[in-house]
C-alpha cells in the first residue's frame, strides 16, 4: 500500500519517497513508491500529474490487488530514492471544483431536494447527476444562491477518517458504499460527505460557484456549473463578448437584449422580401427557359447545368416548370458533389428512369430516385462534365422517342 501524503495536506507540492517497484522492460514505465502526493483517478477526480525524478507523469491509477498507487511515466525510474512534484495549478483547480460540488451538491439538496448520483470533473467543465425527473429553474438558482452563501462565509473545510462510533454519529450527505477506513470530508457545519479527494482548507477558496446549465437525462438532470479560477476565465470571456456586441451595436450592455430583438426582426423581415424576390427571379427563370426550350416531337426539354447552385432552387425552377403540359427537365449541379435532377410534367408518358439512371451511372454515382421529380447525387464533376452527360441523355431521350 502506498502512504497518500495528500490525505493530510493537500497543499503540499513536493515529497520525497522511495521507488519500490518498477514495470518489466518492454512495458510502459511505472514507478510504485512507498509514500506519494500523486492523486490517482477516483471518485470523479482526474489523477494528478507532474514529476518524479526526471519523468514525467501523465497518470496515476491504483492498483486494486494491494492498493498500490500506479505512477505510470513517460520514461523509466531507478528504483531508490526519488523526488516528486506535482503540477500544483492543477491540482488546486481540481481542490477548487471537488470542493465546489461537495457545496453545490449540498445546497441542490436544500433547495430542490434532489439527490446527487454521479460526478464528473472534467477538464472544462464539472456536472453532477441528479436522481430526480424535474428540476425547474427557480430551484437551481436557488440552490447557486444558497451555496455561495457558504462560500462566501469563508468555513472551514476539514479532512480526516473518523473512528467507527464517530463515523456512525455523523450525518453524511450519502452514506458510502465501500468497507474499510472511511474519510470524510465536511464543509463547516454545512455537509458532511465521504470522499477521497482533495479538497481546499476553507469554503472561501472556492472562490465562486457558477451554474452553467441543467439539461435532462434519461436517469435524471445534470447540472453543469464551474468553480475558482474557471468561473473566473468564463466571466472575463463573457464579458469581452458582451463588449464586442455593445460596441458594434452601438449600445450599452443593458440595451443588447432590445437591440439584438431589433435586429432580428430585421433579419427576418428582410429573409421575407428576399424569398419573395427570389420566388419572382425562379417565375421569370422559368419563362425564359421555357420560351427557348428545345421542341421533340410534343414534348418540350429545358436542359441546364449550373456549377455550385443551390438543390431546393433547382427543385423549384424544376416544379415550376414540370407544372406545364408536355414538359421535360433534365437539370445538373456542378462540383464537389454532382447532382443530377430530372423531371416530367403529370400525366406525360416519358420512362425517365433509364435515361435518369445511365446518366447518374456516367457521372460515377449510385441509386436515386423519386416519382415526379428524379435526383441523385454522384462523385466530382465539372460544369464541362455534367453538360455534357445531360446533352447525351437529351439525345437518348430523343431516340427512344423516335
Amino acid at each position: 500500500m502506498t502512504d497518500r501524503l495528500y490525505y493530510p495536506d493537500s497543499y503540499a507540492r513536493r515529497f520525497t519517497g522511495r521507488v519500490l517497484e518498477t514495470a518489466p522492460s518492454g512495458k510502459p514505465p511505472i514507478a510504485v513508491l512507498d509514500q506519494s502526493l500523486f492523486y490517482p483517478t477516483s471518485g470523479g477526480q482526474p489523477h494528478d500529474t507532474g514529476r518524479l525524478g526526471t519523468a514525467r507523469v501523465v497518470d496515476v491509477v491504483v492498483r486494486e490487488a494491494d492498493d498500490a498507487v500506479l505512477h505510470v511515466l513517460d520514461t523509466q525510474v531507478d528504483p531508490g530514492p526519488i523526488e516528486g512534484v506535482i503540477d500544483w495549478t492543477r491540482r488546486f483547480d481540481h481542490m477548487q471544483q471537488h470542493t465546489g460540488q461537495h457545496i453545490l451538491s449540498q445546497a441542490l439538496l436544500h433547495a430542490a431536494g434532489a439527490e446527487t448520483i454521479g460526478f464528473h470533473l472534467g477538464p472544462e467543465t464539472v456536472s453532477v447527476d441528479l436522481g430526480v425527473a424535474n428540476l425547474p429553474e427557480l430551484r437551481v438558482a436557488e440552490a447557486e444562491s444558497l451555496a455561495n452563501q457558504v462560500v462566501a462565509a469563508h468555513v472551514p473545510v476539514r479532512a480526516w477518517f473518523p473512528t467507527g462510533s464517530e463515523l456512525a454519529a455523523l450525518a453524511l450527505r450519502k452514506q458510502p458504499e465501500v468497507t474499510g477506513p472511511i474519510r470524510v470530508v465536511a464543509i463547516g457545519e454545512f455537509d458532511r460527505s465521504a470522499c477521497g479527494g482533495t479538497h481546499v482548507a476553507t469554503s472561501g477558496e472556492v472562490g465562486l460557484i457558477a451554474v452553467q446549465r441543467a439539461e435532462r437525462l434519461k436517469r435524471g438532470i445534470r447540472v453543469e456549473f464551474l468553480c475558482g479560477e474557471r468561473a473566473r476565465a468564463d466571466y472575463a470571456r463573457k464579458h469581452a463578448i458582451v463588449r464586442e456586441l455593445s460596441a458594434a451595436l452601438t449600445c450599452s450592455p443593458g440595451e443588447l437584449g432590445e437591440s439584438v430583438n431589433r435586429l432580428r426582426d430585421a433579419f427576418q423581415d428582410a429573409r421575407r422580401q428576399l424569398s419573395v424576390y427570389r420566388e419572382r427571379e425562379l417565375d421569370e427563370e422559368a419563362a425564359r427557359r421555357l420560351a427557348g426550350s428545345a421542341q421533340q416531337g410534343d414534348l418540350r426539354v429545358v436542359r441546364a447545368a449550373w456549377d455550385e447552385r443551390p438543390i431546393e432552387e433547382v427543385k423549384g425552377l424544376a416544379l415550376r416548370l414540370t407544372s406545364h403540359p408536355g414538359v421535360v427537365v433534365l437539370l445538373g449541379i456542378a462540383g464537389a458533389r454532382a447532382q443530377v435532377l430530372f423531371g416530367r410534367s403529370d400525366q406525360l408518358a416519358v420512362d425517365l428512369e433509364t435515361v435518369f439512371r445511365r446518366t447518374l451511372e456516367a457521372l460515377g454515382g449510385g441509386r436515386g430516385g423519386g416519382t415526379r421529380l428524379l435526383q441523385g447525387a454522384a462523385g466530382p464533376a465539372d460544369l464541362a462534365t455534367v453538360e455534357r452527360v445531360l446533352q447525351e441523355a437529351e439525345a437518348r431521350l430523343g431516340a427512344a422517342g423516335s
